[in-house]
């Protein structure tokens, strides 16, 4: 499977995102699921720390922040045409690449995705309004932040 050299923000890989009511029972994620990469940054011994939003077919409960996925768009990466739902309160840090990058025609219907992580690019102006989302959830103190394997 190729994997970027570079962690490529604004796009959805194929990655095993650990939610955080389920780290406390487990370092490795449950299953694979389509994750946007929001924010990259250099970290110690030349290593790139990277920010990823889990997109899930769960609605968000009362208290949580998400913002569902545009049907368009989720024909367009190759998901279901189930609602889905980007959660923005929530993030996975890890040292770019980690191990938990799968292949993305596990979750993909697109031809165009074999033998990479990578599903695409999300549309400049939906990136905006994900990454002002996971801003403000940041600002209101309601991020729940989840590292792993750094």
């Amino acid at each position: 499977m190729k994997i970027p050299a570079e962690p490529p923000i604004g796009h959805l890989v194929a990655y095993e995102f650990l939610w955080s009511s389920k780290a406390r029972r487990r370092e490795d994620g449950e299953k694979v699921y389509p994750t946007a990469l929001v924010l990259s940054k250099a970290a110690e011994f030349d290593s790139t720390l990277v920010y990823a939003l889990g997109i899930s077919h769960m609605p968000p409960p009362p208290g949580r922040r998400a913002l569902e996925v545009p049907r368009k768009l989720r024909r367009w990466i190759g998901l279901d045409d189930d609602p889905q739902w980007i959660y923005t309160d929530e993030v996975n840090v890890f040292v770019w690449p980690g191990p938990d990058l799968r292949p993305a025609q596990w979750i993909s219907q697109r031809d165009l995705v074999e033998d990479t992580c990578v599903l695409g690019a999300l549309p400049d102006d939906w990136f905006s309004l994900v990454k002002q989302h996971f801003l403000e959830s940041h600002q209101m103190r309601l991020m729940r932040l989840i590292k792993r394997n750094q």
